[in-house]
């Protein structure tokens, strides 16, 4: 292992902890506002949800709101989500002749679902920055929808590398749904 990739990982993780600390939400009405603790322990579902929350918001400004978490949870899937992306499109690079074809069909499908994923988490953090809850929990159910459709495309690839990010990304995706709840309700 060379050390400009553990390099290149570890400043890109430090660009993230630093672009979700940049996450900047007006005061919206009748938004509930808690310790991300409290957020935590009220959206988790299991232990490994409860984790993956506190690991996202460590960072989080202490303004208690929750749209504040929900908007970081959000980013942080999209970033997964072009990660995911990105990864099943080298899989495929140039015509990757290596692949079985059912393997191929599922990668594309995962690229394809993973855009709409991608695209639905900014749809919901547009929102909820503009203080607008008419949709975004509905945009979140959704690409979690897209991120587990990519995993049944992968059900018959365990030994994909992309079988395991998709697995972290049902997880950031859920995550960020549930936290979701705790503004407009489950």
């Amino acid at each position: 292992m060379t050390r400009a990739p553990a390099t290149g990982g570890f400043l890109a993780a430090v660009a993230m902890a630093f672009a979700v600390a940049a996450v900047v939400v007006d005061s919206c009405d009748n938004v509930p506002s808690m310790s991300m603790d409290d957020a935590c322990l009220k959206a988790s579902t299991s232990q490994p949800l409860l984790a993956l929350c506190h690991s996202e918001l460590l960072n989080a400004p202490e303004s208690g709101e929750v749209t504040v978490y929900v908007v970081i949870s959000a980013r942080w899937a999209q970033w997964a989500y072009e990660a995911s992306s990105q990864a099943a499109a080298g899989l495929l690079g140039n015509n990757n002749a290596s692949l079985a074809a059912g393997e191929r069909a599922a990668y594309e499908a995962c690229v394809a679902r993973y855009a709409s994923a991608r695209a639905r988490a900014m749809a919901a953090q547009s929102q909820l920055l503009g203080c607008s809850y008419a949709s975004p929990k509905q945009e979140l159910i959704d690409a979690r929808v897209d991120v587990e459709a990519c995993g049944g495309e992968l059900s018959r690839f365990a030994a994909s590398p992309l079988y395991a990010m998709n697995a972290d990304d049902q997880l950031k995706a859920t995550l960020a749904y549930e936290l979701t709840g705790l503004i407009v309700g489950k």
